[in-house]
C-alpha cells in the first residue's frame, strides 16, 4: 500500500500547488496598495491612543479614546483639536518609521 499512499501524496501536493497558482495569479498578482485609505484608516484608528500615551499621558488618552468613539471622529484630528500636542509634534510622533521600532521619547 506505500507506492499507493505516495501516489496520492504527490498527488496532493501537486493540486495544492495549482491551487496556490490559481490563488496568485487570479487574486494577488496586480494589488497596490491606495495609500491614501491606508493613511485615512491610520489617523483614525483608535489605537493611536496607544503611541500618544507616552506624551500626552493616559488621563487625556483616555478622554480622547472616549470620545472618538462616541463620536466616531479621529484620534489625530481630536489630539489637534484640544491642543494637546502641535501638528509638527503628531506628525513627527506618528511617523510610519517611528511606529515600527521601540519608543524612545524625546521631549518635543
Amino acid at each position: 500500500m506505500e507506492p499507493v499512499i505516495v501516489q496520492s501524496i504527490f498527488e496532493s501536493v501537486e493540486m495544492l500547488k495549482n491551487g496556490m497558482d490559481t490563488l496568485k495569479y487570479k487574486c494577488i498578482d496586480g494589488i497596490t496598495a491606495n495609500k491614501k485609505t491606508c493613511e485615512n484608516y491610520v489617523l483614525n484608528s483608535i489605537g493611536l491612543v496607544t503611541a500618544l500615551n507616552p506624551y500626552i499621558g493616559y488621563e487625556k488618552s483616555i478622554i480622547i479614546a472616549k470620545e472618538a468613539l462616541e463620536t466616531n471622529r479621529g484620534v489625530y484630528e481630536l489630539v489637534l483639536e484640544k491642543g494637546y500636542l502641535s501638528k509638527e509634534q503628531l506628525d513627527e510622533i506618528l511617523k510610519s518609521e517611528n511606529m515600527i521600532r521601540p519608543q524612545q521619547i524625546n521631549n518635543l
